[in-house]
């Protein structure tokens, strides 16, 4: 699992500077509207791989392990750091060659740190219930759940909701390093789900009987 886990930074470090190499050489050679279609055409399909919910999930579980029984993990922990208390909640990861990646861990819909965190395959993350308001669904239906036709709150992008990626070790991250904000929202985001579940069931009764 060590060896996954630094080959998976090693893998995405080397193809990210592929990409902008790549990027930055077909825009010099065609130095044209053709030349800006291909980088936004790239840019579009993600192929910026360090900025892959994975990743961030791979920070969470390696800082997860700190001060735990488990000294092979403390050259790849290196690599991340978190600051939960911060205006902005940040992930970090450092890479070779001095480059700094940072994660913002603030939803764009509430404005908190994210709670019960998922990804959208265009690599936007937002809380479960937010993402859920702005996609139609139910809390317990979960954002998988979403229409095809609906958007990223952010981007605007169609058809991001079926891969949603749910960042359970962010979340775990979250409950051990904010542990009084984290059973603040768990229990808000209960009531919501209660409510909610009822209303639903309200309308199927409703419907039956119609």
């Amino acid at each position: 699992m060590v060896e996954e886990g630094r080959m998976l930074i090693e893998y995405a470090t080397m193809n990210a500077v592929a990409i902008r190499k790549i990027l930055k050489k077909y825009d010099k050679v065609h130095c044209s509207e053709n030349g800006k279609h291909f980088k936004s055409k790239l840019r579009a399909e993600h192929v910026e791989l360090l900025q892959s919910p994975w990743l961030i999930e791979l920070g969470a579980f390696y800082l997860n392990l700190e001060g735990s029984d488990g000294g092979e993990f403390s050259e790849l922990s290196s690599h991340f750091s978190c600051d939960l208390d911060a205006t902005s909640p940040m992930m970090a990861l450092i890479l070779p060659d001095t480059l700094k990646m940072e994660y913002d861990l603030t939803c764009a819909i509430c404005l908190e740190t994210v709670f019960n965190p998922y990804a959208l395959s265009c690599g936007h993350r937002f809380c479960k219930s937010c993402v859920c308001s702005a996609a139609s669904v139910y809390i317990f239906q979960g954002p998988k759940a979403a229409g095809s036709d609906s958007k990223c709150p952010i981007c605007r992008e169609t058809g991001v909701y079926a891969k949603a990626v749910h960042m359970l070790e962010l979340d775990l991250l979250l409950k051990r390093r904010c542990r009084d904000y984290w059973k603040e929202r768990n229990t808000a985001e209960r009531m919501d789900t209660m409510k909610q579940t009822k209303e639903f069931w309200d309308l199927q009764a409703k419907y039956a009987l119609l």
